[in-house]
């Protein structure tokens, strides 16, 4: 069996206690983004929206054939 990489999805969750947290949605990212990379382009978010980050799911699609 082969796995074939079909796309990475990552999910960031911004926002301040007591308010309703905002996503941005990033698709078709790398196939296996590191930690790092993750937590760095979330702090190049909140710099950008001026809202905390909070988190980041990654989510990877793989077809086996």
């Amino acid at each position: 069996m082969q796995n074939n990489w079909k796309k990475t999805t990552i999910t960031f969750t911004f926002g301040n206690e007591g308010a309703r947290p905002v996503k941005i949605v990033m698709q078709n990212a790398i196939a296996a983004p590191a930690t790092q990379q993750v937590e760095a382009f979330g702090g190049y978010l909140a710099t950008l929206t001026g809202i905390p980050f909070i988190s980041a799911t990654v989510n990877t699609q793989k077809a086996v054939a």
